[in-house]
């Protein structure tokens, strides 16, 4: 709650701070992108030239999970670039499954709806 705290003062990384929330994530029961949303999302995503305004609706389930997508704002202070948060991010968003082979060939579009969440995210909230 306190938007002061400085972590780097506290000696915290950026790399056990990205570790902590992709655990947290993880061990949500379900996934932020709930398994349900999927094939919209990515369906939509294959099928459209501007995906923000048709990723809209399919995204105001999960709005109550938007401040993450916000650090991609601050890309020139930590590096984290919206591509780069979801190529990190959307393997515990989505929660796919690995073992499907049908799976590896859509892992690019997965990372897609992803990077559109992080990049459009004024947007979407």
């Amino acid at each position: 709650a306190d938007h002061n705290i400085s972590l780097e003062s506290m000696g915290v990384t950026v790399n056990a701070v990205a570790g902590a929330l992709k655990a947290f994530f993880a061990d949500l029961p379900d996934p932020i992108v709930p398994y349900s949303l999927h094939q919209e999302l990515l369906e939509t995503s294959k099928r459209s030239e501007n995906i923000s305004s048709s990723l809209h609706s399919a995204f105001n389930s999960l709005c109550a999970y938007h401040s993450h997508f916000r650090v991609s704002q601050q890309y020139k202070t930590n590096f984290m670039t919206a591509d780069n948060l979801s190529i990190c991010f959307w393997p515990t968003l989505m929660r796919p499954d690995f073992e499907n082979r049908e799976f590896l060939s859509t892992t690019k579009i997965h990372q897609s709806v992803i990077e559109t969440f992080i990049q459009q995210c004024q947007f979407f909230f």
